[in-house]
């Protein structure tokens, strides 16, 4: 199949949505499929970069969160998109939406996939969860874009039935966003503690309020092993210097780093621990990745919140704003390193029955039967508005 990924911003690597489309993109080529990339930033085989669309008192906030938008180019997304089977879509926004009238006009099925949370916008409005205001961006996603194809792609079964508590009528097909071939363990689990005598415990994300770290950094805190553990805070974001600020209180402050994919293996498959405690997340594909690699992963649970599905034991749930909760779990699992080594190995066969490969053998089908529906029922369905 001819596919054309078209998402606005293509070239922040620390945008998970431009993850997977880059990871899906490799994947699906490797296969024997051809595949586009179409965005802003786009790079490499099949690239088409569009230029960023400025929008007066909207971009200068989206560029502080690490996003650009993408400019709808008529005479870039002919050429961009001339002569493919699918046109998907990753966002609602106006490059999306001129992409679907444009396939729409050419007679070129079309798909698109749910990646932005609405729980995301309003957070970092500094709102929080505002379930008012998330049914109203629901509704308004639908109306841009979702209402304008037949097939949606979710990353969780969480976010699919939040798709129909609002209302969207397009078949959801869930499939996770996949784990890359490099995150594997390194051979046995790593210790409880380190050479260095510290149990070292991971934690990856954007640095933003629905990530929760702070829960984290409170746990560490009250945990009856504060004294040794070193917790790995991996990712960047506008919390940087508050959640600096409360690390600074423990007696093993917080390291704050951002890792390549290689570094962040190496990094995984020597900590024992992964904590997860993110109270808005479509699938958080870094907790996969951490359990791939040998991690125990122990995650909060929270309704707007997908991995918790990926917990094997009760113990590796904790409520998502409890810190307390949390240090308990940590305690227990630190204490119990014979059910953390036998634990590792079910988590790491998890991770690989999620592999992207496997992800994108699902996706191609999916491709496919979005490409047939299309033809079938018409392909003049209505457009986004």
């Amino acid at each position: 199949m001819r596919i054309a990924f078209v998402m606005d911003d293509l070239g922040v690597h620390s945008n998970g949505t431009f993850v997977t489309a880059r990871r899906y993109a490799r994947a699906l080529r490797a296969q024997g499929h051809e595949v586009r990339l179409v965005g802003v930033g786009a790079e490499g085989d099949d690239a088409f970069p569009l230029p960023e669309r400025r929008i007066p008192v909207v971009t200068p906030v989206s560029t502080r969160c690490g996003f650009r938008f993408g400019e709808p180019d008529p005479d870039a997304l002919d050429r961009a998109l001339g002569g493919v089977d699918l046109v998907h879509l990753f966002l609602p926004f106006a490059l999306e939406r001129a992409a679907l009238r444009w396939a729409r006009s050419h007679g070129v099925a079309a798909s698109a996939a749910f990646h932005l949370q609405p729980e995301n916008v309003t957070y970092n409005a500094g709102i929080g969860a505002a379930p008012p205001v998330c049914g109203a961006v629901y509704a308004l996603f639908r109306r841009w874009l979702y209402d304008g194809v037949r097939r949606v792609h979710c990353p969780s079964e969480m976010i699919a039935g939040r798709l129909a508590d609002h209302g969207y009528r397009a078949r959801t097909t869930v499939i996770s966003n996949g784990v890359p071939a490099p995150f594997v363990p390194a051979g046995a689990p790593a210790g409880t503690f380190g050479p260095d005598g510290l149990v070292h415990v991971v934690t990856v994300g954007r640095l933003a309020p629905e990530k929760n770290q702070e829960t984290i950094l409170r746990a560490v805190g009250l945990s009856r092993h504060r004294d040794r553990i070193r917790l790995h805070i991996c990712g960047s974001g506008p919390r940087r210097r508050s959640l600096e600020r409360l690390g600074s209180r423990l007696p093993v402050p917080p390291s704050f780093e951002f890792h390549d994919a290689a570094g962040l293996v190496a990094l995984e498959q020597a900590s024992p621990f992964y904590v997860h405690a993110s109270v808005a997340d479509i699938e958080a594909i870094s907790v996969l990745e951490a359990l791939a690699c040998g991690c125990v992963p122990v995650i909060g649970e929270a309704p707007q919140s997908a991995p918790a599905a990926f917990a094997l034991t009760p113990e590796s749930l904790f409520p998502a704003r409890d810190p307390r909760a949390l240090a308990e779990r940590l305690d227990w699992w630190i204490e119990h390193p014979d059910e953390r080594a036998r634990m590792s190995a079910r988590y790491v066969a998890e991770g690989e029955s999620m592999r992207v490969s496997r992800c994108c053998e699902r996706f191609a089908a999916f491709a496919e039967g979005a490409v047939e529906e299309d033809v079938a029922l018409g392909l003049a369905v209505a457009g986004a508005r």
